[in-house]
Order: structure tokens, then C-alpha cells, then sequence
């Protein structure tokens, strides 16, 4: 058994902390830095992962040697978890140049690398050294740590899974409720990455309340209503997913955390629901995401993307076209390039959606991607008259939907989508429970979207009325035809219809 001196119950680890730091103080004071060096390398990353990063930073400042490289990578986690990225930085070089203590060297990097490729690599590394942890290292929280980096990473979700349940578990049996805590919640999240909702929702309801703000949460505050926002998006409730996200948004934030991803999904849900007077707030909320990697996660690929969506929303599609664009050089966002490709499928762009969906496919999609996915290629297939293939993949789309509940794919106001569900339960489908609830659900969904046009759309729908052609209509108002045929969308999407002579006929019903 691996650190039975600090087998103590987690009411203790407080006192444990400060009999600890004091016995640091001691050795320091009297002239034994080596003994005061070795309980710092055996508790730092406990205090790191429990958020006692300030009394450890001064620790290291006072220890003799405060140059020794172990200390110098343990004072750059410090200085991250403080928001003092160039400080981190700056002792991370100093540090790695020297370091000969490959544990210290690999969980620091883990923390600190901001790119998924040396985050990789340094994982890789880290599995070794987590196999031949000795008793001067800390397993439990290197095996969390471990884990949550590789959820990050998203290269293999069942090994993430399997080590935040380790880390759980051997938290647990070490009665430290904290990192106990963290590493239920990392699972859950890990859970909800990889698809798996409702053991995801499971956790979630069990997991005990924050204990306060800490310094972890500059990695991942708001985590668990961040977590539930995104499981209620996948599944079409998007009012609740935006009641949610807006517990966790905090326009101060970093921009790379939980609180980021809380913001993309909240414009994503808002798009959902056409809340166009919300959509200049979402443009800046977009806008505070960072523009570069952290801990692997590629920030600006993700916001690019959602940023695509917000501007074919506000019928600016080259806009749209041009933010998107950079994405398609970048791999490893596969949930986001499956959004991509059903943007690009809207826009009428199937070989742009096809290399999308190539994407998405190569960083090995979770079960809600995949149905993202299935329903983007039943969409192209349909548009290009190869009817049976798009009844084939829509079926497909149903099949990995329906355990987890998976319905926003299904719920977009598009015609092309909305006419292949109506006639795929004429066609017959295997999951016909779940395919009625997908067409009660989007009744439903395009019953809470319908609303007042705007002033440009009541123009248009005024010249649906005539037989001016898009071209005409372009001409008669002065404005672009893609502009045009970007307004038509938007006002079928409104009505839900999938026609202009039903998009005449429902507006005469509004008035009436």
C-alpha cells in the first residue's frame, strides 16, 4: 500500500495540512532542507488537486535550494492555477531544463502543456511513471490527474473512464473527500464526452456540493451544471440547457475552462431556439473563448464553429463560410466538426460537408457526434435523390439515438430533415417509439420558435406572396440574393413549413 502516512480521514487532512506545512517550516528553520524538500515532493500534488497552491508556492520561495527544478515545475503549477500563465511558463522552461525526477517532470506537464500533441506524448510518459510509482510518490492524486488529462484529450475514452473510476475508488478507500469529489465529477463528465448519459446523470445526482470557490476551479469551475447543460442540449431540451449554462457563465473567466464550453453550448441552444435578440450578447460571449489551446483542447476551433453557426443564424452565410473555414485544417474537435458538417449541409456545400464529416470521423466520435453525423449524410443523401441511402442512414441515426435520448440532430428547422422524418414513418422504422417522440419533440420544438419575423423576413414574406422569383426579390429590396435565400430559410424555419405556398398560407393564419 502506496502513502500510508497520509491514510487519514478527510475531517483530519486539514490538521494533517498544517502539522505538515509546520513540519516543512521546522526542517527549514533548522537547517534540514533535504527532509523539508521531500515532504514537499510527496504532498504537492495533493495540495495542488485540493487547492492549497498559495501556502505550497511560499513554501518552495523558502525553502534554501528554491532553484532546485522539482520545486521550480511545482511553483509553475502554482502560478497556472493562479491565472499567471507567462509566470508558469517561465519557471516550466526553468524547471524541465534540469529535472531529473521524470514523476515530478510528467504530472507537472500534464497540468501545463497546452497543445494535445505534447500533452499526449507526456501522458504516455505518465503511464509509465504512474506503473512505477514508489512510496515516495503520490498515486492517488497522479492517477486522477492522469485521468483528467486524458478525457481532455479525448483520444480513448474507455481508458479515461477506467482511470477517474480508479481514482474514485482509491480516493474513497484513502478517505480524501475531495479529490474523491473531483474525480466523481471528472467521471461524470468523462461519462458524458464519451455519450454515456444516463450513468453520467446517475453520478451527478450523487455528488456531493462544492465546498466554495478553489483555486482548481481556474481548471474547471462550474463543472457539473456545465455537465447537465450539455446532456439536456443533446437531448432537445434547450430552455433547460440555457437556464443551466447561465449558472455557470461568468464573462470574467479565462475563456478556457468549463465556463467556455458552458458559453458555446449556450449560443448553440440559443440558435436552437432562434433567440434572435440574444444573438449580438452570444456574438460577445463567443468572443471572450480563448483563441488558443489549453490542456489540449483546441478553443478556437470550437468557437470558430459555433461562431459559423451564429452568423448563418443572422443570415450572414459568407461570413459564416469564412470563420468555418480555418477548421477544416485542424483534426481533433470531433464533435465539432460534426456540427460543421451539418452547417455546411445547410449551406448547400456537400463537399465541405463530406470533409467535415472526414474529420469528425477521425478523432472518433462519441454516440452523440456519430448521430450528428448520420443525420448530416441522410440529409446530403436526400438532397442528391439517393432516397433509400437516406432512409438507410436516418435509420442508423435512430438506432444509436435512441438508448441515450439523443434528439437535438433530429430537431433542425430544415426541410430537407423535417420531410425525410415525416416520410421515414411511412418508410418504417425499427425504433418507432423513438421516432414518434423525435416528431412530438420537434412539433413541439417548432411550436416554441415560431414568433414574430423581423422586419427584413416580413418584407421578403410580402414578395413570397407575388411571383417575383429570389433573383427579383434581391433586386426589388437591394440586398444580396444569398441574403435573400438566407431570409427565406429563416422564415420557413419560423412557420414550420417547407414551402412557399405554405409559408403564404401560415402567414395568413398568423393574421387571422
Amino acid at each position: 500500500m502506496r502513502d500510508l502516512d497520509v491514510l487519514v480521514p478527510e475531517h483530519l487532512w486539514r490538521s494533517y495540512r498544517e502539522n505538515m506545512i509546520d513540519a516543512i517550516r521546522q526542517d527549514l528553520a533548522s537547517a534540514e532542507p533535504e527532509s523539508a524538500r521531500n515532504i514537499l515532493r510527496k504532498n504537492w500534488l495533493r495540495l495542488i488537486i485540493e487547492s492549497h497552491t498559495t501556502e505550497l508556492e511560499q513554501l518552495c520561495l523558502k525553502h534554501p535550494d528554491s532553484g532546485d527544478p522539482d520545486l521550480l515545475l511545482i511553483r509553475a503549477c502554482c502560478r497556472d492555477l493562479a491565472g499567471d500563465s507567462y509566470g508558469a511558463g517561465y519557471l516550466r522552461g526553468q524547471g524541465l531544463r534540469t529535472s531529473a525526477d521524470d514523476f515530478v517532470a510528467c504530472f507537472t506537464e500534464l497540468l501545463l502543456a497546452p497543445d494535445a500533441p505534447t500533452k499526449a506524448a507526456v501522458a504516455d510518459r505518465a503511464h509509465v511513471a504512474l506503473a512505477q510509482c514508489g512510496p515516495e510518490d503520490d498515486y492517488s492524486s497522479a492517477l486522477f490527474l492522469l485521468g483528467w488529462t486524458e478525457v481532455r484529450l479525448r483520444r480513448d475514452f474507455p481508458r479515461a473512464i477506467g482511470l477517474l473510476r480508479s481514482a474514485a475508488e482509491e480516493a474513497r478507500m484513502r478517505n480524501r473527500a475531495e479529490t474523491c469529489r473531483l474525480a466523481q465529477s471528472n467521471l461524470a463528465f468523462a461519462l458524458t464526452q464519451a455519450g454515456h448519459f444516463i450513468e453520467a446523470e446517475r453520478i451527478l445526482d450523487t455528488l456531493p456540493p462544492a465546498s466554495g470557490s478553489t483555486d482548481w476551479d481556474q481548471f474547471e469551475g462550474g463543472l457539473p451544471e456545465a455537465n447537465r447543460g450539455c446532456i439536456a442540449y443533446w437531448r432537445g431540451d434547450f430552455e433547460e440547457a440555457i437556464t443551466l449554462f447561465e449558472s455557470v457563465i461568468d464573462e470574467a473567466s479565462s475563456g478556457n475552462n468549463f465556463e467556455a464550453q458552458a458559453r458555446l453550448y449556450y449560443v448553440m441552444s440559443l440558435i436552437a431556439l432562434n433567440r434572435e435578440t440574444r444573438y449580438d450578447a452570444a456574438a460577445n460571449l463567443l468572443e471572450g473563448i480563448s483563441k488558443t489551446d489549453k490542456h489540449g483542447i483546441p478553443w478556437d476551433t470550437l468557437r470558430r464553429v459555433v461562431a459559423a453557426w451564429l452568423a448563418h443564424a443572422e443570415g450572414q452565410d459568407e461570413r459564416a463560410r469564412a470563420l468555418a473555414a480555418p477548421t477544416l485544417a485542424r483534426t481533433g474537435a470531433s464533435v465539432a466538426h460534426a456540427l460543421l458538417a451539418e452547417l455546411y449541409r445547410v449551406l448547400d456545400e456537400p463537399e465541405m460537408s463530406s470533409r467535415a464529416f472526414r474529420l469528425a470521423a477521425a478523432a472518433g466520435m462519441p454516440r452523440y457526434a456519430r448521430v450528428s453525423t448520420l443525420v448530416t449524410s441522410a440529409g446530403l443523401h436526400s438532397t442528391a435523390g439517393r432516397g433509400a441511402k437516406a432512409h438507410e442512414q436516418l435509420e442508423r441515426a435512430l438506432e444509436n439515438a435512441a438508448a441515450e435520448r439523443i434528439l437535438a440532430p433530429f430537431l433542425m428547422e430544415d426541410p430537407v430533415i423535417v420531410d425525410l422524418l415525416t416520410a421515414h414513418a411511412q418508410w418504417g422504422s425499427g425504433n418507432p417509439d423513438f421516432l414518434r417522440n423525435v416528431l412530438e419533440k420537434q412539433g413541439h420544438h417548432s411550436t416554441a420558435i415560431m414568433g414574430i419575423l423581423t422586419e427584413r423576413e416580413r418584407g421578403v414574406l410580402a414578395c413570397l406572396r407575388t411571383t417575383m422569383t429570389a433573383e427579383e426579390i434581391a433586386a426589388h429590396l437591394g440586398i444580396a440574393y444569398p441574403t435573400v435565400k438566407s431570409h427565406i430559410r429563416s422564415i420557413y424555419r419560423k412557420l414550420a413549413v417547407t414551402t412557399r405556398r405554405d409559408a403564404v398560407q401560415a402567414s395568413v393564419r398568423e393574421k387571422r
